[in-house]
């Protein structure tokens, strides 16, 4: 990973900038607004429910696993980091139901994959601002080694996700983002 912060394109319609960070919640949030603005991408306001939102397309924000992330694209998307850690496995009930054995059948029933289904989940609900049942919300559809496509059930509508494993904090990104017909 170079040194930050790092840009990333994805799929040539979603662009990704983080860096790594350490500290409190208050702190992450000041590295994240730094990081936008060094990067000289407009300021955002947020929803009432807390969704980024901006006149240059949408937006979303990340902080987790020793990382601050903000990506943004044309169409409605969501980001997540998160670092595979024991708390996974402790909340693993509330998040983890029948639909997600698909991903630990290919990914095994470890954290790394617990910590793919958390972030996709997450990446998913900020797409939409609301409504992602995080047991029942996604049916995988179709699934390769990095990346998936799943139905967000409530919302009717197809979901690209991708994950990409970062280093130096060990983490896993997920992105989300909404498509009208499967990669």
């Amino acid at each position: 990973m170079p040194d930050s912060p790092f840009p990333m394109t994805l799929q040539s319609e979603l662009t990704l900038i983080g860096e790594p960070c350490v500290g409190n919640l208050q702190a992450q949030r000041a590295a994240l607004r730094a990081l936008i603005k060094r990067s000289d991408w407009p300021e955002w306001s947020t929803t009432t429910n807390g969704k980024p939102v901006w006149e240059a397309g949408h937006l979303s924000l990340s902080h987790g696993g020793g990382w601050v992330i903000a990506a943004r694209g044309k169409s409605p998307i969501g980001v997540d980091v998160e670092t595979a850690s024991e708390r996974l496995q402790r909340a693993r009930r509330k998040y983890v139901g029948p639909a997600d054995q698909a991903v630990l059948d290919l990914h095994g029933d470890n954290l790394d994959a617990l910590c793919r289904i958390w972030t996709a989940k997450e990446a998913a609900f900020k797409v939409f601002g609301t409504g992602v049942d995080f047991l029942t919300g996604l049916q995988w559809e179709w699934l390769k080694a990095d990346e998936a496509t799943v139905l967000a059930t409530a919302q009717k509508a197809q979901l690209h996700i991708t994950w990409h494993r970062l280093e130096q904090p060990d983490a896993w990104l997920a992105t989300a983002r909404a498509v009208e017909t499967p990669p």
